[in-house]
């Protein structure tokens, strides 16, 4: 397909996402490691400045990629100072339900869901 002036970003935003989805499949298998590859059942016994830390570490970046793939304006994860908060409540929920399972797998769902919801 050709794409031309006329053609947006927004309009292949279901195919942003799915390329997103195998972005995240990889970064959770090898990207991980560079912030800590924490368990479930490690990420539960986290001091929550540590998930800070660690939430904001991986999430960030990956929001900002998106934001200029999108060519967007908006940055939902990084242009909310608390967007951490609600990010770890997240993760702790995932980690509950998938305790065989990697707090970047957790962080991974809350961006896709993140990205998906509409502007405020």
């Amino acid at each position: 397909m050709k794409l031309t002036h006329s053609t947006s970003f927004k309009n292949h935003a279901g195919l942003i996402l799915g390329l997103l989805g195998m972005a995240m499949c990889s970064i959770t298998s090898h990207g991980a490691s560079l912030f800590g590859d924490h368990t479930c059942q490690h990420w539960r016994d986290l001091e929550f400045g540590e998930k800070r830390t660690w939430t904001n570490a991986f999430l960030a970046p990956l929001s900002l990629t998106i934001k200029g793939l999108q060519k967007s304006k908006v940055d939902k994860y990084n242009d909310d100072p608390k967007a951490h908060e609600a990010a770890i409540r997240d993760i702790d929920e995932f980690c509950l339900n998938h305790p065989d399972l990697r707090a970047a797998d957790g962080a991974g769902h809350y961006l896709k869901k993140l990205l998906e919801m509409p502007p405020h």
